[in-house]
């Protein structure tokens, strides 16, 4: 491996590490049967989700930055690096994430975009239900694909 690789895993295993604590935070809130669903709650969701998607942001940051050496720079540019996450570039690297896991992590990256531009009482659960149910089976695709991605990216710089 080259000292890049070596970084970029290190930062890599950070992110999903930091990951695993939100899906824990979350799985504390949802179990404390006092914190109905009220603003409180809510804000709290709301707050794990944000952070949940900008710890994915970071590693495809570190990808893009270490291996493609271009970080997308436009007013889009969350979802240029998410699209950029999925594709396959031949000789530098394989797709980080599939399109599928794309569309999912789609949704956080959309929910991030309410949660920055909305006052915290405007927030609805009902739209957050459903990411905050499926955030650890995300975190766990997310997780394999990773791992793929950096064993195919080991043999590649061999």
């Amino acid at each position: 491996m080259t000292p890049n690789l070596i970084l970029l895993e290190v930062r890599v295993r950070k992110e999903l590490f930091n990951l695993e604590k939100l899906v824990e935070e979350l799985k504390t809130i949802t179990r404390m049967r006092e914190l109905k669903v009220n603003s409180m709650r809510v804000r709290a969701c709301a707050s794990i989700l944000h952070d949940f998607y900008s710890g994915i942001e970071k590693i495809f940051i570190n990808v893009a930055r270490e291996i493609d050496q271009t970080v997308p720079k436009s007013e889009g540019w969350h979802r240029e690096l998410l699209e950029q996450m999925t594709l396959d570039i031949p000789v530098k690297r394989p797709a980080v994430i599939g399109p599928e896991l794309a569309m999912q992590i789609q949704q956080y990256l959309s929910f991030r975009h309410r949660f920055r531009n909305l006052y915290g009482y405007e927030l609805e659960w009902g739209k957050m239900e459903g990411l905050t149910s499926n955030m650890e089976s995300t975190l766990q695709q997310l997780k394999d694909s990773v791992e793929k991605f950096m064993e195919v990216l080991a043999q590649i710089t061999e």
